[in-house]
């Protein structure tokens, strides 16, 4: 992980040249409202009304709240920090589209489900729904063509 010092070196930086951060930030690739909120996350972080180093600390459903406290931060920007950042093994981000159209195809369901569905259909692999979702995207990217077409896949990459 990043110290704290690194950081907040960088988070002064942002807040130093706030006026050319939404310049900066859309020139490397992100839209006017992601600027925005990345701006704000430093300035949150800054002013001390958020901590990232106290998410270690915190259980996963802990630390998803937490994060979607934060303005432009949801649910699925939520998980992904927890699982990738914070390593978590048992983590699903369902709001995700990928992992929902692998899902449904991995399944063989004619629809592509809802993030509860999708949530519930995969309870049974706690404590490792992180492992589940990387499989999934594993399965999803290779075939994304034909998952958005939906073309079943073969029979014996479903699993019941």
């Amino acid at each position: 992980m990043i110290d704290r010092r690194t950081i907040r070196t960088g988070l002064k930086v942002i807040a130093a040249v706030d006026s050319d951060v939404a310049g900066a930030l859309g020139e490397a690739g992100l839209s006017r409202r992601k600027a925005e909120y990345a701006t704000g996350l430093a300035c949150t972080i800054l002013d001390g009304r958020f901590d990232p180093a106290t998410l270690a600390g915190l259980g996963d459903n802990e630390a998803i709240a937490a994060i979607c406290t934060l303005h432009g931060f949801g649910r699925w920007s939520a998980e992904i920090y927890v699982m990738f950042s914070l390593q978590r093994p048992d983590v699903f981000p369902a709001d995700d589209l990928a992992l929902q159209r692998a899902l449904q195809n991995l399944k063989g369901w004619s629809k592509r489900p809802a993030a509860a569905e999708a949530r519930e259909a995969v309870v049974h692999w706690s404590p490792w729904r992180t492992v589940g979702s990387l499989f999934l995207w594993h399965l999803y990217l290779p075939r994304s063509t034909d998952l958005r077409a939906g073309t079943p896949l073969p029979e014996c990459g479903r699993l019941r």
